[in-house]
């Protein structure tokens, strides 16, 4: 057996009060191009730990100077990640189990040939090798799906950023609200990923794309029997999620018969599978998320008050595009740089006519509208360079293209990004009756900022223009 390839850099401590027995080992192991380092006893070995890092721990369970279970539990305090083998006597074989069950790989009886230990070796330490591959996958999720990935430098959505983080820390419900296409699932998700449920999964639930009849069935699992096609028992999709986090999406439009059933695994922690007379305790997190508005559902009867009050102790909402005008430039730079990393040559880049005309837009689809925007706009870019002709709009009315300028653009075709922006502020400040902190709040941005621009671009109410 060829070991050469897997094992040129693992360091092993080898630990056994038998010095004979350790000695022929080591050699063992050397031969096979491990890095052996051995200890003739626990205090020894925790010495030795403390000033080298290895990969795999090889101990005896009984020894002169205490026992191997007291070297693993102490040995995974100094390394967390330390693959364990214990060793023992037929006589002792109820000790090693227990210790697996303390976080030991594997055990092996003695006496054993060679050949028996090298392969467990082996397997311990593509074990371990799994779990550090999993551990950065999980740091590149969290990363992926951090707050750093809600993409904004508006007041706005940095006081949003501010409250989910803090509401990661907790283990309580939360209910993020936006409009559609704002990032509700991706907020949920970074919460997730925040959390110290992030080593578990997170398992979104599209409560809208479910059928009604079978949404208890994939929510709460059934069992064998339940009705006419549950040939075997099934797992739901709360159980899927144990340890983690469950994301209930649209929940406003969940049948109110289910939310009951939703009620109950917030205060008991217990679900019932479909056909089942006994319940299960679960450990899961709810995040639910909703575009409609869950105050006005209740009082028209559609949505239970008891689970309203629940969901809400911790509300997030997601301020749509429109309040936010001063994120438009940052996420269509993010969009940019996105889709120009899959293109191989031709880096496109954004007109500042073009970004005026998205400026201008109102956005009903919010960000994700933006997205397909900016995608469909380097799709019909020729040069390198999105101009405003390639920028279209999709009317949800008409099902078609709006080619018309927005409104706040001038039509001499000589308007500036800075004179779109004066125009959308001058428009924001009259529509809510020149009430500054109403206007800082629909554009995004703080009163301080909002002053600043105001008094760079010399706005003024038409009665305090001198005639």
């Amino acid at each position: 057996m060829n070991h050469d390839n897997a094992v040129a850099k693992c360091k092993i401590l080898l630990v056994d009060d038998d010095r004979e027995f350790r000695k022929s080992v080591e050699i063992l192991l050397s031969r096979n191009n491990y890095d052996v380092v051995s200890a003739e006893g626990v205090g020894q070995a925790l010495q030795v730990m403390q000033e080298n890092n290895f990969d795999l721990l090889i101990t005896d369970l009984k020894m002169t100077d205490g026992s191997g279970m007291d070297l693993l539990s102490k040995a995974r305090i100094i390394n967390p990640d330390l693959a364990v083998i214990i060793q023992t006597a037929y006589g002792s074989i109820s000790g090693a189990v227990e210790a697996m069950r303390q976080g030991a790989h594997d055990y092996i009886a003695k006496p054993f040939k060679n050949e028996e230990l090298l392969i467990l070796v082996e397997r311990a330490l593509e074990n371990k090798n799994i779990r550090e591959e999993l551990n950065i996958l999980r740091e590149e999720i969290a990363f992926k799906y951090g707050f750093d990935s809600l993409v904004g430098v508006s007041s706005a959505m940095s006081q949003v950023k501010t409250l989910a983080t803090r509401v990661s820390g907790t283990d309580i419900a939360v209910l993020v609200t936006g409009d559609s296409g704002t990032g509700k699932e991706l907020m949920a998700r970074a919460i997730h990923y925040h959390s110290q449920r992030r080593k578990k999964k997170f398992v979104a639930i599209e409560c809208t794309s479910i059928p009604e009849n079978l949404l208890e069935s994939e929510l709460f699992g059934h069992v064998k029997g339940a009705f006419t096609t549950a040939y075997n028992n099934h797992k739901g999709l709360f159980e899927e999620a144990e340890g983690g986090t469950a994301f209930l999406d649209e929940i406003g439009d969940m049948p109110i018969a289910l939310q009951s059933k939703i009620l109950r695994v917030l205060q008991e922690s217990e679900i019932r599978s479909v056909g089942s007379s006994t319940s299960k305790k679960i450990d899961v997190r709810i995040i639910a998320a909703t575009n409609r508005d869950l105050a006005i559902l209740v009082k028209e009867g559609k949505f239970r008050e008891d689970l309203y009050y629940r969901l809400n102790v911790l509300p997030i909402r997601i301020p749509p595009l429109r309040e936010r005008i001063d994120d438009i430039p940052v996420l269509v730079e993010h969009f940019l740089r996105q889709e120009n990393r899959k293109r191989e040559n031709e880096t496109i880049s954004i007109a500042p006519e073009a970004m005026e005309k998205l400026l201008g837009h109102h956005w009903p689809g919010n960000v994700r509208e933006l997205e397909n925007t900016i995608k469909r706009a380097m799709a019909l870019s020729q040069g390198g360079r999105i101009r405003p002709t390639e920028i279209m709009f999709i009317s949800s009315d008409k099902n078609s293209f709006e080619t018309e300028r927005p409104v706040f653009i001038n039509e001499d075709g000589d308007s500036t990004l800075e004179e779109s922006l004066r125009q959308r502020i001058e428009t924001t400040l009259r529509a809510n009756d020149w009430n500054f902190s109403r206007t800082a709040t629909k554009l995004g941005i703080g009163r301080t900022t909002l002053w600043r621009k105001i008094k760079k671009y010399q706005i003024k109410r038409k009665e305090e223009i001198a005639v």
